[in-house]
């Protein structure tokens, strides 16, 4: 079967430009830059994009020279820069930042690679470096206002390069870009998704025959999914599934999880209530990565002590976990990948185990929208299958902590923030508050701007997202931007706050309110509410809304919400006593994270 090469530089993307390309109807393969190899039936190679620069001393490279590749050659964003630099023309760093949606203006209407796509698209970029000189032979195929080399091709239309990401959605073109790109490879279309689905189950009853298996079932779809491979694998007998209430989940949501779980006609399910050691294990923690590290490891320990008591029966068991290939690449989970936040199911403790082989992944190559439709298939109910994403640790990682300070190393630049605001009319200023980011395949853990209501009320989320991003391409140590529909009255402050059941309490109330007056919204797919450690002078805390639309996680963008709804949900958050100002991220992602934390 042919197969094009996807070269893993480290980018938080190179496993959906391979999923992007099997659905093309290609098979696609993984290689670690260090073990680049070109076989007998590879048709073509792509160069992802990653965290360094090609102009480091130790830059991430091949070992196979360039022009022995014999195939077509396509490079995405560090890969785009990297074949620029092995052909013999220059990069150049950090001159043009450009992180999200952007304007691309196809320079060459016959370059095969823009074939069928439009003069004028929308791409999305996330980069700091860009290509100042073409190699020899090369020729420019496309620029934006900020990077004049956004694409190029050489003289025998073999060899392309695009500082932009083709394999997300928000590029307009991308999917057709990619599938061009497959046409100049190769003709045969081979590969589908049945094809893929087939391997998963086949794979799955390999590992776990003869098992017995233990799962940790949040009540999301990826552990629901994982759930119904395993059944379907070994059978319920086989099983013993947990529901760990961390005092962490939402308002009443244990409780329904072993309801609907019982209602599809699951057994052997215990719910362990283990709320009083997870609130105990984090109250004084502040650091975002700290606080997962120590919420993972009370899971394992959780799930080891019920291997324990199922080894006094049966030493042939496994865990069985609903881990999915976000989770993997934003824990830093290849060898060349920056580490954006580690997830509870990445922590040391369960990497010890998988290095035991003791630990069975049936999802843990796919997204979040191929999940569902595995789950889909395996006929799990609708209401189900689309349910908003939670995240493992719940409302822990919702709920930021400080100190009652902040460490800013280096000065951010006021005047330009104020003078860019101003060109759109908006007021700002920044929240003494970071967040975590990614911005450049590196994490970022920076401050937000906050902007507010317009003095003559022309609000429009053209203009709020034109203006965040000319902020945050523009400004260093920023990473999001806010949005207020009320004016600010006086700044929020920042006052020490730490994880405590009265505030948990309260994030839950926030956020059911807002998860029910949204639930209607069906473009919304995921909807986090994150409680600020900042308040107003009567000691009323602050909220954010974080409504996205994505389908993988790995990009998103933000769910323009109609004001007068915002308003109504803020109203509706107001009457919750203990609550103030509620603002709305407009931040998409790049190079804001979905979570805060």
């Amino acid at each position: 079967m042919n197969k094009i090469i996807i070269v893993d530089f480290g980018g938080q993307y190179a496993h959906l430009i391979a999923r992007r390309i099997r659905e093309i109807g290609v098979y696609s393969e993984i290689q670690n830059a260090e073990e680049f190899k070109l076989t007998e039936d590879t048709v073509g190679v792509i160069f992802s994009g990653g965290p360094q620069s090609v102009n480091d001393a130790d830059l991430l490279t091949i070992t196979t020279n360039i022009e022995n590749i014999q195939v077509p050659i396509l490079g995405i964003c560090y890969g785009h820069q990297l074949i620029a630099k092995l052909s013999g023309g220059k990069v150049r760093a950090g001159v043009s930042r450009e992180f999200g949606n952007t304007a691309l203006h196809v320079l060459n209407t016959k370059s095969f690679l823009f074939s069928g796509t439009e003069d004028m698209q929308q791409v999305w970029m996330s980069h700091g470096d860009t290509v100042c000189e073409l190699p020899p032979e090369f020729e420019i195929t496309a620029t934006t206002a900020s990077t004049p080399i956004a694409a190029y091709q050489n003289s025998t239309g073999k060899i392309f390069g695009v500082q932009f990401h083709p394999e997300v959605v928000h590029s307009v073109y991308g999917k057709k870009i990619l599938e061009n790109f497959v046409s100049v490879c190769t003709n045969q279309r081979n590969w589908n998704v049945q094809t893929y689905y087939n391997s998963i189950v086949s794979e799955f009853q390999s590992l776990a025959a003869g098992k017995k298996l233990l799962l940790f079932i949040s009540g999301g779809v990826d552990s629901l999914v994982a759930f119904a491979l395993a059944v379907k694998a070994v059978g319920n007998d086989n099983i013993q599934a947990l529901h760990i209430d961390t005092g962490f989940m939402r308002l009443n949501e244990s409780e329904e999880v072993m309801d609907f779980l019982q209602s599809l006609g699951f057994s052997n399910i215990k719910l362990i209530n283990a709320a009083d050691k997870f609130i105990a294990a984090v109250k004084n923690v502040v650091e975002p990565e700290e606080k997962r590290k120590i919420i993972g490891k009370l899971f394992v320990d959780v799930i080891q002590s019920e291997m324990r008591l199922m080894e006094s029966n049966n030493h042939n068991w496994m865990l069985v976990q609903g881990t999915i290939y976000p989770d993997t690449i934003e824990s830093g989970g290849t060898k060349s990948s920056g580490t954006i936040k580690t997830h509870h199911n990445r922590v040391e403790e369960i990497k010890e185990l998988m290095a035991q082989n003791r630990v069975i992944e049936p999802l843990k190559e796919l997204y979040k929208d191929e999940v569902r439709e595995i789950g889909t298939f395996l006929g799990l109910p609708e209401h189900l299958v689309w349910r908003r994403p939670f995240p493992g640790p719940g409302l822990a990682v919702r709920l930021l902590c400080s100190h009652g300070e902040i460490d800013t190393p280096a000065p951010i630049e006021l005047t330009s923030i104020a003078d860019i605001a101003a060109t759109y009319s908006y007021p700002s200023d920044i929240l003494p508050v970071k967040s975590v980011g990614v911005q450049g395949d590196f994490r970022t853990y920076n401050q937000p701007v906050v902007l507010w209501q317009a003095p003559e009320d022309t609000t429009t989320w053209k203009y709020l997202f034109h203006c965040a991003g000319s902020i945050i391409n523009s400004v260093e140590g920023i990473n999001r931007v806010v949005y207020s529909p009320v004016a600010l009255d006086e700044m929020p402050n920042l006052l020490p706050a730490y994880i405590t059941t009265e505030r948990i309490e309260l994030l839950k109330k926030v956020d059911s309110v807002v998860q029910k007056m949204t639930a209607h919204i069906k473009e919304i797919w995921q909807l986090p509410v994150i409680s600020l450690p900042l308040f107003d002078m009567n000691g009323n805390e602050c909220f954010v809304l974080r409504p996205v639309c994505s389908s993988d996680a790995m990009t998103a963008n933000v769910y323009e919400m109609d004001i007068a709804l915002l308003r109504d949900i803020a109203d509706a958050i107001h009457q919750i006593p203990g609550t103030s100002y509620v603002f709305y991220d407009i931040t998409t992602k790049p190079p804001g994270t979905i979570e805060w934390e």
